[in-house]
């Protein structure tokens, strides 16, 4: 019997045989990223779906046969054809969904989808009901049987042995997809071409339908449930992202929560040490006889609190000016060498080291750098490695030039560090595992600091350890200059060691008088105010050579006062002295008309030095 094809229904069931594949794999990947109900609702969805539209293309593909008689198609045969779809496609996706689809695995879902193709589309073509009934040719039927087969299991593979990148994988699916579709299609057409109707063949019924009418009707229902089937998708993953997003969220959040709890309880800590030892030293003091041991321990004692605590303040302050890029650098050309001499020289006369056994190295290399940062680099590298050395271990520091760089390196004998703890060590208030006594203390923020202020001058600073007890090394790397020609020393400016007159304007009685009583000591004459008109008052009338101010005062603040007594003529030396240390706090001291700013707790020696350099006013 003549056979021929209507070519717009078989491109029609070409297309749906393809979306019919990719809604399948679509499916598939939902199916593997849901659990519980959630998943076998999927399951199962996306078996009726793919089934269907299996079970579409096959029959849309009937409809395109043109045959000189009409052709009447047997409802339960047709279901079952139907129900053979569904069932193979759900047994597919079950396999081809698992978070692992082995080669064996996709081996099997591709033969049993290859078989279940093939018999949906031979039980379909069973109903078909003529007489005498439809022969077949084996070797087109096995030639059908290994493309569903072989097709299958390429498109399978295709989509589901990666896991890449979502975006790549949506690529693999849309090609296993059309991969699948041709199978689906080559299958079917290679089955209809081992179809032997019989010349003599008649139509048991009569055709009440149209053809067309019913290939349009099937294939409007197949693209319902398909695009169905892919909007649920996409809405479901939708949900799911923003779900996965919100989790993020809570669980960073949490985080953060945590760590905050963590640092406010390691901050409490770290203060009452200090608070508590000052508490007993004073207590001590004011037991005892001036000169007495007892008496001279509660001096050392508050001696070294007081600098503890100023430690804790100003690397809090510092950290946070880093990070948010308010740390103003003054660079000049430095010796790398002699700065980190300088820094260790404090560091032995503070006692910081005396425990350990420290040798330094170093060779003169400039760069340009800003002294005071650097020296806080060397101090807090250095600190870091006596607190991860046993006393009597060995930290070694060395200095050198290599190539373009000059190079800062510490080690030491020490704890060492796991490869989690060397990765997070420059990490904000990260601190390697400590008892519950804290007896190395800390905040977590040194190495922090070191990495801003090195990254500031356009270095960078590394860590190496070959594990735990093995020690560390810190290596700072920054770009070497010229060495620069020293000012010569007989050019330099001498101090005059004179006595120079200050007024101290503080409103804080505790702070005005410990200052009056330094300067008295370095042999000042000295005046005091307590808030802003008085101190305006005394530097109209008294006019002395240096004026130390706070800036909040009662009453008039410090800016006010630095503006009110430049516009009175006043040529006294006006220095900041507040515990407003920020980059613009500078900048409005300058502006104001004061002549330097220092930050509280300022270093006496340093206060001592500024003022001694000052040119007397009547002189």
């Amino acid at each position: 019997m003549i056979q021929h094809y209507h070519h717009g229904l078989v491109l029609v069931s070409l297309v749906v045989a393809i979306l019919a594949s990719y809604t399948a794999l679509d499916l598939a990947l939902r199916i593997r990223q849901a659990s519980g109900m959630a998943a076998r609702a999927w399951l199962l969805g996306g078996g009726f779906a793919m089934g269907i539209g299996i079970w579409a293309m096959h029959f849309v593909g009937m409809l395109a046969l043109r045959l000189p008689m009409p052709v009447i198609y047997a409802l339960p045969t047709t279901l079952l054809s139907l129900l053979i779809a569904i069932v193979v496609s759900t047994f597919a996706l079950h396999i081809a969904s698992r978070e692992r689809v082995s080669r064996r695995q996709l081996f099997t879902a591709g033969i049993t989808m290859g078989i279940g193709i093939c018999s949906m589309h031979y039980v379909g073509m069973a109903a078909i009901e003529i007489m005498p009934p439809i022969q077949y040719d084996p070797i087109w039927v096995a030639a059908s049987l290994a493309i569903a087969i072989a097709a299958s299991f390429a498109a399978l593979w295709v989509a589901f042995t990666s896991r890449e990148g979502a975006r790549w994988l949506k690529y693999r699916i849309v090609s296993g997809a059309v991969v699948m579709g041709f199978a689906i299609a080559g299958m079917h057409y290679a089955g209809m071409a081992a179809a032997r109707f019989p010349s003599d063949a008649i139509t048991l019924g009569t055709a009440m339908i149209d053809k067309a009418w019913l290939a349009g009707a099937v294939t409007t229902v197949t693209l319902f449930v398909l695009f169905a089937a892919l909007l649920l998708s996409l809405i479901e993953a939708q949900a799911t992202a923003r779900a996965a997003t919100m989790r993020a969220s809570l669980a960073q959040a949490n985080e953060s929560s945590r760590a905050k709890d963590e640092f406010l309880a390691m901050l409490g800590h770290e203060l009452r040490n200090p608070l508590a030892a000052l508490t007993n030293a004073i207590y001590l003091m004011n037991k005892s006889e001036p000169g007495t041991p007892s008496w001279q321990l509660a001096k050392d004692v508050i001696g070294r609190q007081s600098a503890n605590l100023g430690t804790l303040v100003d690397d809090l302050l510092d950290v946070g000016r880093a990070i948010t890029g308010k740390v103003a650098l003054d660079l000049h050309a430095l010796d790398l060498d002699q700065a980190v001499q300088a820094a260790i020289k404090s560091l032995r006369a503070a006692g910081k080291i005396e425990k350990h056994r420290l040798d330094y190295r170093g060779a003169p290399v400039w760069v340009r750098a800003d002294k005071t940062r650097i020296e806080q680099v060397v101090t807090n590298l250095v600190n870091n490695a006596v607190n991860a050395t046993p006393e009597s271990g060995r930290i070694d520091v060395r200095v050198r030039r290599d190539g373009d760089s000059a190079l800062l390196t510490v080690s030491d004998t020490g704890v060492g560090l796991d490869p989690y703890t060397a990765a997070h060590v420059f990490d904000l208030f990260f601190q390697a595992g400590q008892d519950m006594q804290r007896s190395k203390g800390g905040l977590g923020i040194g190495l922090t600091l070191v990495q801003r202020i090195v990254e500031m001058h356009g270095g960078a600073v590394s860590v190496a350890s070959d594990g735990l007890g093995k020690g560390a090394s810190f290596t700072v790397r920054l770009r070497a200059i010229a060495p620069e020609q020293e000012a010569d020393a007989g050019k330099r400016a001498a101090i005059r060691a004179t006595q120079r007159r200050v007024l101290i304007v503080e409103d804080s009685q505790d702070a005005r008088n410990s200052l009056r009583a330094v300067l008295e000591m370095a042999g000042h004459a000295v005046m005091t105010a307590e808030d802003g008109p008085r101190g305006l008052q005394q530097l109209t009338r008294a006019q002395p050579d240096v004026a130390l101010i706070d800036i909040g005062l009662p009453d008039m603040d410090g800016y006010e006062l630095a503006r009110r007594a430049r516009s009175s003529g006043s040529r006294a030396l006006l220095i900041a002295l507040t515990g407003y240390g920020l980059s613009e706090d500078k900048n409005m001291a300058k502006q104001a008309g004061f002549d330097a700013h220092l930050t509280k707790p300022a270093a006496v020696d340093s206060l001592l030095a500024l003022i001694a350099k000052t040119e007397p006013v009547d002189g």
